[in-house]
């Protein structure tokens, strides 16, 4: 019975062929096609490490996680600060490739998911080992010199400021409050009220990082809280100054 079918068909293609319905391709085609998957897959795989990192690195030098201390009000700026851009795009181009790995023989040789574990956990490590080695700093570094003009939509966008926080450096104390500095030269004067908190006390020095969250008034930030960043210090005489 089964060489009867195998008979049946082989007689079909043979037909097939004779009436040209069939056309032979050339091994060049197949492999080109091969490449042009390996080459979009990998394409795409470095796509996806370069733009998680960018998220990464715009968390790294935010330190927007540091906001939720503020409670409610800290949720809102680390909401403001998350770079969901980049995540999205990182994740854009970890679907295209997951598409493309899927046309490869070994996608029906081993489970898929297992596969696209494998993937994902490449493009985290790739990526946060990018994050890490310091080459994000240098290529911003020049981008701010002008250097690498077409880099200027991934690096040397101002950050440090939104709408509902900041985060600088104190390069002047005033009796009603702070002038800082944000990481790309933008100063800016912070208004300290009686009502504004300080969880980690309120003696800044000229050269302190500090983070807060609050209001715009103009072009001035008024503060419903103040901290410094990886510091703690005890209250003493600013707060006195300020009542």
């Amino acid at each position: 019975m089964n060489q009867e079918k195998e008979v049946h068909l082989e007689t079909k293609v043979m037909k097939k062929i004779k009436d040209e319905k069939v056309n032979f391709r050339s091994k060049y085609i197949f492999l080109a096609q091969k490449f042009g998957l390996g080459g979009g897959l990998a394409l795409s795989l470095l796509l996806a490490i370069l733009f998680l990192n960018l998220a990464f690195f715009t968390m790294k030098i935010s330190e927007s996680l540091e906001f939720l201390s503020f409670g409610r009000i800290g949720i809102l700026v680390f909401l403001e600060s998350f770079p969901y851009h980049w995540i999205l795009m990182g994740l854009v181009f970890f679907v295209v490739a997951s598409t493309i790995l899927s046309r490869y023989d070994i996608s029906y040789k081993k489970p898929f998911k297992k596969l696209l574990a494998a993937l994902l956990l490449l493009i985290f490590v790739a990526s946060t080992g990018l994050a890490i080695s310091g080459i994000n700093e240098a290529m911003e570094e020049k981008v701010t010199q002008g250097k690498i003009p077409v880099l200027r939509s991934f690096y040397g966008r101002g950050r440090g400021i939104w709408k509902n926080g900041l985060v600088g450096e104190v390069i002047e104390i005033r009796s009603g409050g702070l002038v800082v500095e944000t990481r790309h030269k933008q100063k800016v004067f912070i208004e300290l009220t009686k009502n504004t908190l300080f969880p980690t006390g309120s003696d800044f020095k000229v050269g302190d990082r500090i983070r807060a969250v609050g209001k715009w008034d103009g072009e001035n930030f008024r503060a419903s809280a103040l901290r410094l960043t990886h510091k703690w210090r005890r209250p003493t005489s600013l707060l006195r100054t300020l009542q």
